[in-house]
């Protein structure tokens, strides 16, 4: 039976968390952790987001976060979909990374 469609609402709290694809350990790397903590001050910036905490490991991150106005999702995708587009571009690699 499929799980039902999440419940976001502005303004709320979430415990955002996502690995990476076959458990690489991305964040092994020092540059790609800093690359992805500036993102991630970018999409704070940009949507309005209220970032409480978060961590790196190495093959995965967690992030607690208070919404805005701009979806959660899309939010996401920039943070996510933005450190994978310059990730295989910088390792000249393609296909998904989460």
């Amino acid at each position: 039976m499929p799980r039902g469609r999440r419940v976001l609402v502005e303004g709320g709290l979430y415990h955002v968390y996502n690995r990476f694809a076959r458990g690489e350990d991305v964040f092994s790397d020092p540059e790609e952790a800093v690359e992805f903590s500036e993102l991630l001050r970018e999409v704070k910036q940009r949507d309005g987001l209220t970032v409480y905490a978060w961590a790196l490991l190495s093959n995965h991150y967690h992030i607690a976060v208070r919404t805005s106005a701009v979806p959660l999702s899309r939010s996401m995708q920039r943070l996510q979909g933005g450190f994978a587009k310059k990730f295989n571009r910088r390792w000249r690699r393609s296909g998904p990374l989460w």
